[in-house]
Parts: structure tokens; C-alpha cells; sequence
């Protein structure tokens, strides 16, 4: 979320002001462009195939998350409400576990505690987790917008979190 509260600054500090002569300022500068996430494409725990691009059109929050991470595990299922919630809007979310092969026990027995129904997708090598958050800080999370676009980060949750989070998935459902 830092991104677009950096985003909206640097748009402020950047608009013209007006000139001496009283006329009206130069039109606003777009704002820069939002960066792409190239497609990926992981294994569920069902052991199915998803890509992002199975989302195409649709807001999508991409959530990474480990069982070693409390905070991680007190996100997630607000994560899975508002996936439930907004889902008929055109969003969705992908939880994508960066535990190995010797944890995932874990990660099973976790998602089925808390009746978890969002996609659990694997990054097991953490390939994923290191192009798209190299510092590998957990939580980290993307809010993609409906050109799969990053629109805003967050790299922890607190709670009271949820509140900002919600209202970042408004702002992109609304954005059309």
C-alpha cells in the first residue's frame, strides 16, 4: 500500500502550479505506469495447474504466505472472506505457499482448520517468491489490478489491517 500512497505524493509534488500570470496549470501528468507481473503458472494443493492468466479481467490479490509466519496465518482468512465476498465482482485471491515438500503436511492440516477455499498454489523452490518479493519479508502481498498490474504492495498485517485491505480491493474493483 506504501506504493500508492508514494505514487499519489510524488503526483502532488509534480502537478504545476499556477503560473503569475493568473492562467490555469498545465493538465496533471498521467500517472507512471503501472508495473506487469508476467504470467506464472503453480501446482494446488488439489494438485491442480493455475495461472494468473486464468484470471484475466479480473482484479486479483496475490497473497505470499508460510506456516512459519503468524501473521501470514492470521491474513489469510480475511483474505479468503473478502475472496468470497467481492469473487462476483470480477475479484479473486491467490494464496501462494513458500513452505517445501517437508512442511506441506502442515500446510494441509492449516487450510483445512480454518476452512480455507481460496486456491492454495505452491511456489515449493521459491522461484516465484524471489522475483516477485526478492527481500522475501512475509506477509507480501500484491494487489493487482484488472490488467494484472501492480497497483499496490504490503509487506506485513497487523490487525485492523483488514480494513486497509478491503478498501484497496474496492478502490481496484471500482476502477473498471
Amino acid at each position: 500500500m506504501r506504493s500508492a500512497a508514494f505514487a499519489f505524493a510524488l503526483a502532488l509534488l509534480a502537478a504545476p502550479a499556477l503560473a503569475a500570470d493568473g492562467a490555469e496549470p498545465a493538465a496533471e501528468p498521467a500517472a507512471p505506469d503501472r508495473p506487469a507481473v508476467a504470467d506464472f503458472s503453480l501446482e494446488t494443493l488439489a494438485g491442480e495447474r493455475v495461472s494468473l492468466k486464468d484470471y484475466a479481467g479480473k482484479v486479483v490479490l496475490v497473497s505470499f504466505w508460510a506456516t512459519w509466519c503468524k501473521p501470514c496465518k492470521q491474513e489469510l482468512p480475511f483474505l479468503d472472506d473478502f475472496a468470497e465476498k467481492y469473487g462476483d465482482q470480477g475479484f479473486a485471491v491467490l494464496a501462494i505457499n513458500t513452505d517445501g515438500p517437508r512442511t506441506m503436511a502442515e500446510v494441509r492440516r492449516f487450510v483445512k482448520r480454518k476452512r480455507l477455499k481460496m486456491p492454495q498454489l505452491l511456489d515449493k523452490d521459491g522461484s516465484l517468491l524471489q522475483k516477485l518479493n526478492p527481500r522475501g519479508v512475509m506477509p507480501f502481498t500484491l494487489y493487482l489490478d484488472r490488467s494484472h498490474r501492480i497497483a499496490e504492495t504490503a509487506d506485513s498485517f497487523s490487525a485492523g489491517d483488514e480494513v486497509k485491505i478491503e478498501a484497496a480491493i474496492q478502490r481496484l474493483l471500482a476502477e473498471k
